[in-house]
């Protein structure tokens, strides 16, 4: 009889415990400019179906940053930790940017005020960037020892997945004309400017 069950997890992988809470630390600050972001837009949004769906991403997106939170004083970082709760549920509200520049980057994706430009900064740069690294980590980390952060960003893939999906969706709806979409382009070739100066969410390591 072959063997079916095939493990394929090994020991070892590209993260030590400190690097693998550094980038844990800019996920977080990334998730939580998402929520801010999506909730600051919300109201100000013209199609009723973007306000809607802007919410539920900014509930989801505040999870994502609860999960990460959680993981961290597994991690050994224990700066803004939850005391009250018993061990097993604390987590750290620690979150900061990789450095400078991609607060840039945040600032002039948050300072846009067209609707279509928005989502495309929002979701087609921002979004886009961070489910690729969060692929990145799962494929590269050790998936022995660091197996629960692997099942959190398994997790959180799967609904940002989801956000992706829509926002293309909406994309094809409101770049309607040859000059939406070049201007789309253009503002989304901008911004990636930005977030390759900044060396994306984990400033270049």
């Amino acid at each position: 009889m072959p063997e079916l069950a095939v493990d394929l997890d090994t020991v070892g992988g590209a993260f030590g415990v400190d690097e693998n809470a550094r980038r844990l630390i800019h996920y977080r600050f990334a998730e939580q400019v998402c929520m801010t972001t999506e909730g600051g837009w919300a109201s100000s949004m013209p199609l009723v179906k973007v306000k809607f769906n802007l919410g539920r991403h900014c509930y989801e997106d505040s999870i994502h940053a609860l999960w990460l939170g959680q993981r961290l004083p597994e991690l050994r970082v224990t700066d803004e930790m939850e005391e009250t709760l018993p061990p097993t549920l604390r987590w750290s509200n620690k979150a900061e940017p990789p450095n400078e520049q991609f607060l840039k980057f945040v600032e002039a994706m948050q300072l846009q005020d067209d609707q279509l430009l928005r989502l495309v900064g929002l979701y087609r740069v921002l979004k886009t960037h961070l489910a690729v690294y969060y692929r990145h980590h799962i494929q590269v980390t050790d998936r022995v020892c660091d197996a629960p952060t692997v099942r959190i960003i398994e997790h959180i893939l799967l609904e940002e997945e989801r956000h992706l999906q829509w926002s293309q969706a909406v994309y094809e709806e409101l770049a309607d004309t040859r000059e939406k979409r070049r201007a789309a382009l253009e503002w989304q070739a901008e911004l990636e400017d930005l977030l390759v100066q900044s060396g994306g969410v984990t400033g270049g390591r």
